[in-house]
Order: C-alpha cells, then structure tokens, then sequence
C-alpha cells in the first residue's frame, strides 16, 4: 500500500504550487496517479499541478515521478530552502578551490569518500576500497549505476580523468595544493569499468582524505580549454543537486537530482541567496525570506528567542592568533614572541569578542582532539611577559612606556583585513594588551593582497585550522619546506626538530605512536611561539526552526578545509534535511 503524502502550500519557503497534486485535493496519493491515467486516455482536463516533474507534458513519467514522490524517491516539490551567505564565489570549480565561497556550494559533486558526522571517511561514490599490507597499494570499488546529470553513466575513466588533471597541474588551487597529489600518487590505473587502483610513492596517512577530492566528468572536460570552458559555471555533477541557474550577484539555484544514488533529496529546491552584509541577511531570516545564514557570535543575543528562529553552534578547528614573523626583527628573538604570547588576555578577546561561543586555544589542536597535549598552556600573565622582554634586554628606560633595547624601540604594526570585523577587533584588543607591557603596536587594515605582500615582514591576524587528520593543514603551517609558499608558513618558521616530527607523523600508522609524536610537536611549537595562538571560534548560524536533519555536532575547517573542499558549513548534509510543518 501506497501512503499518501500531505504537503500544504503554506509550507515556509515553499513554492505555491503543489506539482503532483493532480486532482488538486492538497495531497500527492495514488488518486493522483489515477488522475494523470485518466488524462493522458483523455477522460479528465489536463491542469499544471499533474505535470510533476515539470517537463512540460503530462505524460505516464508523469504517474512513475508521483508514485516515487509517496515511495519517497524522488524530492517533494515545492520545497524550497534559501540559504543567505556573505561571498560569491568566481566560479564553481571544485578542484581549483581559491575562496570558502566555492566549497559552501559544492552540491553538484561527490568525491570516493566523504566524511560522516564523526569525521570518518566513509562510502561515497566508492562502495568499498582496499589497501594493501604495506598501505602503497588503494584500490577502490566504484557503484555502478550512477548517472552524470546529463545522463551519462560515471565510470573509472572519471576517476582517472579527475587525479590525473591535479596531477598534470593544468588546475591549480590553494586548497589543496597540487602538489599535495604529484608528490604522492605514482600512479592511478584503471582495472575495469568500476574499479581504480591508486599506486602510492610513500604510504602516507593522511592521504586517505585526498580521496573525498570531487570527481569530474571526462566526457564533458577532456576536450574543453579548462581556462576557458562554461563548466565551472555550468557544472555538471553526480551530486544530490543539480545545476539550475546563476544569476550573478543575487543567487545560485540547485535543484534535487531525482537520480542521486543515495536517494533523491527531500529539499526540491535550494537557492544560495549573497548578501554581504550581516544585517540583511539577518532582516531577510526574520522577515522569512531565506532560511538560514551564518553570523557573528555577537548577532546570536539580539535572535536568541527570537520567534520562529533557532539557534545552533557548531564546533570548529577554526583557531585565531598573530602571526610573528620569525626572520624579522624583533620576532627573532623567541624570548619576545614568548613575551607577546603571555601578554595577551586570550580569555577576554573570547569572552568579548565572540561571546564566550569557542575555547582558549594554546596551540592548534582543540582540547577535544586525540592528540592535544595539555601541556602546553600559555596562561594570560603581563609580569612574565615583563620579564621576558626584560631578559631579551628590552627595558623602559626613558619613561615613554615603550621599552627599547639598544635605543631601538620596540614597536611594529599589526595587520588585520579590513573586511573582517572579528579580526579588527581582535587586532584592536591585541594592541591594548601589548602597550600594557611596554609593546606599540599600530594597526592597519588591508586587503588581502596587500596582507599577502607584507606576509613574512609584519605580524597580522591569522585564522586557519582543521579538524581532520592532525597532519592536514599543520604540514603546511609549520614544515620549512613552505617557507615563502604563499599563505602558508606565514610567519616564516623553521625547526629541523619539527620538520622530522611532522614527516615522521604522517607516514605512522600507529595511533598511539601518532600521539606522541604530535603531542611532541605542539611542545616545541607553543615554546616557539611563531604564532600567538588565541583562541578557537565556534561557528554560529540562525536557522529556520522548522528546518530538520541538522546535525551541529560535526567539527567545522577553517572556510574550506583542504580535504577535498568539501563544504564543513552547517549545511554540509543538507540533502538528507527536510522542512516540517
């Protein structure tokens, strides 16, 4: 027996129109179905609501899409969620990942594997993989069956098409880096139709998570100018949504893919809305026009019990501090990066600024994580960090309250974007902090590319972070082969003791061994203090509260992450949420 399905019109941010609803009752059953029958022999008037799956013909697809709307394979039409972010991404290419903007919106792609709520990489477009004993050897099974969503069949020559083109460095990216694939993977190759095996220079284990990198079609790419093609605009996916449109500058549309492989998703429409600014997108969520955004900590007390919107925080890696140069002077000496890292109130930037929503952080690992040692505190203390400025011979000897050493005043600038309120106003309380302990520091709020410029010569405030594997990101962040590598390394440090701790980290397998070694490393690193760490933020967003199927509990990356660039938003399982009544 068939259950009827009730979707009223009313429902929030539901189109009008209740397409399936055939004979126009209010409820999409198998009277409906009879109906389209009934039609298409000609014994009933056609109306707009019995097409469907809006194709423009009433026709038995038309029945088939109705039955699978009950059975619950196909989306339930009319159920729309818009969702309001701040940035509009350049394109959507999944493999050239340059801007968190572009992995909010990857719902078009699947990688092999995908990450669960837990963190765990798990079955995606793979059913299953195995890894040989000496773990150089990956070879994954592929489901058959699963459509492009032009209707092509995805296949290994995908697979393939896909690692050797980050490979061939044709498509380059910050997140992650190419060369994060060259130096690794020796070889893919395929076996057959639905099997890829993956031959690896060094078993490596954080590679796995290279592995939810989104898989692009051959067919529509191998004869395209990738400078030049539509498809980034266009994208064609075997994802749970499928392109609709873009119009630049007001909205992307993606609408349910009735073919996922998983199960077509119960949200039929969903629309990313860009508003840059917080305050409209917050008047756009209370007068009902979009369903979710993302917002301050600080926005959180003005929408707290605000009727018809709930509040959820999601736990991120996503950690703040100051970068110190440590190949300019004054941040040469360790003794002054100590005396900075202590001088700072990390618990009143928290509390202040973000609202006690996040945790101290002391090094770049939450307290949660496997491998945190707790060990390596820095507690706010302004008479030590007196006294390690006084050991590295700064001391106020003509009364300013600006120490000197060697008639050389200790005084620097602290960089800050200028679009970004919370690094503002952390930059702002770092500066009061330090002139209590003898410190001018001037601020100046630039743009990214200027910041880019003055990276290795000027402190600036830093966000990064990742909650997956302890080597992703951290690789980058502290091993002196990405000294002068753009944005990573930024504050130019190098330690051979790190370097050997942080290779020989990710090429252990070991669990309890990896836990040394990174509890070994966050020694050294925190009593280098090549980044003042401040604190981790917690991710906060305002939600329609008839929204379900959210699950807040899953650790957020640093905008994109960099495995795979994959969304860590809110919304990262949004094709198994559903709007209730």
């Amino acid at each position: 027996m068939i259950v009827g399905v009730m979707l009223l019109a009313s429902m929030p941010m539901a189109t009008a129109k209740l397409y399936g609803d055939a004979n126009e009752d209010g409820v999409i059953d198998e009277a409906d179905m009879s109906y389209v029958w009934q039609i298409i022999a000609g014994e009933k008037p056609k109306n707009e609501l019995a097409d469907a799956n809006q194709d423009g013909e009433i026709d038995a697809r038309d029945a088939t899409y109705i039955e699978n709307i009950i059975l619950g394979n196909a989306p339930h039409p009319g159920k729309t969620l818009r969702i309001a972010i701040g940035d509009e991404p350049d394109d959507l290419n999944p493999l050239a990942m340059y801007s968190h903007s572009q992995s909010d919106l990857l719902k078009f792609f699947n990688g092999l594997l995908k990450f669960d709520e837990d963190l765990d990489l798990v079955p995606d477009l793979a059913e299953s993989w195995d890894v040989s004993d000496d773990g150089e050897e990956c070879t994954f099974h592929l489901r058959q069956g699963v459509m492009w969503h032009d209707g092509e069949e995805f296949t290994a020559e995908d697979v393939k098409y896909t690692y050797d083109l980050i490979l061939s460095g044709d498509v380059t990216s910050m997140i992650p880096l190419a060369t994060e694939y060259s130096d690794i993977i020796e070889e893919v190759e395929i076996v057959d139709d639905y099997t890829v095996k993956f031959t690896l220079q060094e078993a490596m284990v954080p590679f796995r998570e290279r592995f939810a990198v989104a898989i692009v079609p051959k067919h529509l790419l191998e004869d395209e100018d990738l400078t030049e093609t539509d498809f980034w605009q266009n994208p064609v996916g075997t994802g749970p949504y499928e392109f609709k449109e873009w119009a630049k500058g007001d909205k992307l549309v993606m609408v349910a893919n009735p073919n996922y492989f998983a199960g077509a998703p119960v949200i039929s429409e969903l629309t990313f809305v860009f508003v840059p600014e917080e305050t409209a997108r917050v008047s756009l969520l209370k007068g009902g026009e979009v369903d979710i955004t993302k917002i301050d900590a600080r926005t959180k007390r003005t929408l707290t019990g605000e009727s018809g919107i709930e509040i959820y925080i999601m736990p991120a890696a996503n950690w703040y501090g100051l970068t110190l140069p440590t190949k300019t002077v004054p941040f040469t000496d360790k003794k002054v990066r100590q005396a900075i890292a202590y001088a700072i109130n990390k618990q009143l930037i928290l509390d202040t600024i973000f609202y006690g929503e996040g945790e101290v952080a002391y090094g770049p690992f939450r307290n949660s994580s496997w491998v945190y040692n707790p060990e390596i505190e820095y507690i706010y203390d302004p008479d030590k960090a007196r006294q390690l400025l006084a050991q590295a011979g700064y001391n106020d000897t003509d009364g300013d309250a600006i120490v000197e050493k060697d008639g050389k005043k200790l005084e620097f600038t602290v960089m800050y974007p200028v679009s970004d309120i919370e690094r503002r106003d952390i930059a702002i309380a770092v500066t009061t902090d330090l002139a209590a302990v003898g410190i001018k520091a001037e601020l100046e709020g630039l743009s990214w590319s200027e910041i880019k410029a003055r990276l290795h010569d000027d402190p600036y405030t830093v966000a990064w972070g990742s909650p997956y594997d302890p080597d992703v990101l951290n690789y980058k962040l502290w091993h002196s082969k990405f000294l002068y590598q753009g944005w990573y390394n930024p504050a130019c440090y190098e330690n051979p003791a790190v370097d050997a701790l942080l290779d020989e980290g990710r090429t252990t397998f070991d669990t309890e061994e990896r836990e040394r070694i990174y509890g070994e490393f966050q020694e050294i690193l925190v009593d280098d203090q090549p980044v003042a760490f401040f604190l981790f933020s917690d991710y906060v967003y305002a939600v329609n509260d008839q929204l379900a199927g959210i699950i807040a509990t899953r650790p957020g990356p640093h905008g994109a992450g960099v495995s795979g660039g994959m969304t860590g938003e809110l919304w990262w399982n949004v094709e198994d949420w559903d709007i209730e009544q």
